[in-house]
């Protein structure tokens, strides 16, 4: 999978989760059910230490911007960016990279409070 940049989209498998999640939204599922069949479509990516929390944070930005955010989706997005598993690759990159994606998850964390 590839990644162009920092932030929650800017990944392949994250731009693919959109892209389902939002053609099944376009057909008429909830955000609940486009959920549901998100992390069925992409279950062999939630053990993956890299992909897993794309995963999760993929779909709580997604909830964030349907306005229904689940409070497990939340909990699971807030673990995730409080333990910083979801910056492992950028560590290796480091830099600049890494302090971009630390304030994309801090906003996203901003986000995710906000409607909690």
């Amino acid at each position: 999978m590839g990644t162009w940049g920092t932030g929650i989209f800017e990944d392949d498998l994250a731009s693919d989760i959109k892209g389902n999640f939002e053609d099944l939204i376009s057909s008429g599922a909830s955000v609940a059910d486009a959920t549901k069949s998100s992390l069925a479509e992409y279950s062999d990516s939630l053990t993956d230490t890299d992909d897993g929390p794309t995963v999760h944070l993929a779909l709580a930005k997604l909830q964030i911007q349907q306005g229904a955010l689940h409070p497990d989706t939340a909990k699971k997005a807030l673990e995730i960016i409080e333990s910083g598993e979801s910056l492992n690759r950028w560590r290796e990159i480091g830099g600049e990279d890494l302090k971009h994606r630390q304030a994309e998850l801090e906003k996203l964390k901003e986000e995710i409070a906000a409607k909690t």
